[in-house]
């Protein structure tokens, strides 16, 4: 085999194995978590991203506000490969706390919204 011959195999095998394994490659994923008109009393959000059958694939964050500062809208940039996820939202007031989970596909360059405002006390 000629050296063109085998760098044009070598290019052939690295796309193939690119293409192959780029959907598992992380990704920034857009999730919105609506509070809706409990935003003025809700002072903590936590947010666990778990892929169902593997442990490792997971990411949390903790969000922290001064009363009366959360958005109706919490925006939160995850950085996942495309999939399913069992999103929990743990959201905290100074008198009460609520808890949601949702199951949740995630896809890079589309945006997911949770409510959890229908939960709220």
């Amino acid at each position: 085999m000629t050296r063109s011959g085998s760098l044009l195999l070598f290019g052939a095998v690295g796309a193939a194995a690119y293409f192959f394994l780029q959907p598992r490659f992380p990704k920034d994923q857009s999730v919105n978590v609506v509070l809706g008109d409990s935003a003025s009393r809700v002072t903590d959000v936590a947010i666990h991203y778990g892929a169902p059958g593997n442990d490792e694939l997971t990411r949390d964050v903790a969000l922290h506000y001064a009363p009366g500062k959360a958005p109706r809208v919490v925006h939160h940039e995850a950085r996942l490969p495309d999939g399913e996820y069992l999103v929990d939202i743990d959201v905290k007031t100074p008198k009460s706390a609520w808890s949601t989970e949702r199951r949740v596909r995630l896809e890079a360059g589309s945006s997911t919204s949770i409510d959890v405002a229908e939960r709220a006390p």
